[in-house]
């Protein structure tokens, strides 16, 4: 009898953790879950003495403020990053990234000299921190 059930209970344990492949969750990554998306510094959620900057998605309601710095991934290794410019409006800054390690992206604008690489931190639904390394 002992034996019985014990059969019976792998069986309910097989039978239980196989899915078809189809019902499994797709795998994401870090780019599956930027690209693709406007992120505009949210300076508001910002710790004050920590390098960590705050993105959000650029449906977010922010409050009305100066014009907001942000970066957008696209596919193709495509990069936009936008600034503000001298008369209070948005400056785009067309470039080049290219992912360093599983959170590590080099970016490389076209038309200036410098690089700089975005290390992320987390994404979690539309709230992306990132630290902007040198």
């Amino acid at each position: 009898m002992r034996l019985f059930l014990a059969g019976l209970t792998a069986l309910a344990l097989l039978t239980t953790g196989c899915q078809k492949e189809a019902t499994l969750p797709a795998p994401t990554t870090v780019q599956s879950r930027i690209l693709g998306r406007l992120w505009l510094e949210s300076y508001e959620e910002e710790q004050p003495g920590t390098n960590t900057k705050v993105f959000r998605t650029q449906t977010y309601a922010f409050a009305v403020s100066r014009p907001r710095f942000g970066f957008q991934f696209d596919a193709g290794n495509v990069f936009t990053g936008y600034q503000a410019s001298p008369t209070d409006g948005q400056t785009t800054v067309p470039g080049r990234w290219l992912t360093t390690g599983p959170d590590l992206f080099r970016i490389t604008p076209n038309h200036e000299p410098s690089t700089y690489t975005l290390h992320l931190i987390s994404v979690q639904d539309d709230v992306l921190r990132v630290q902007i390394l040198p």
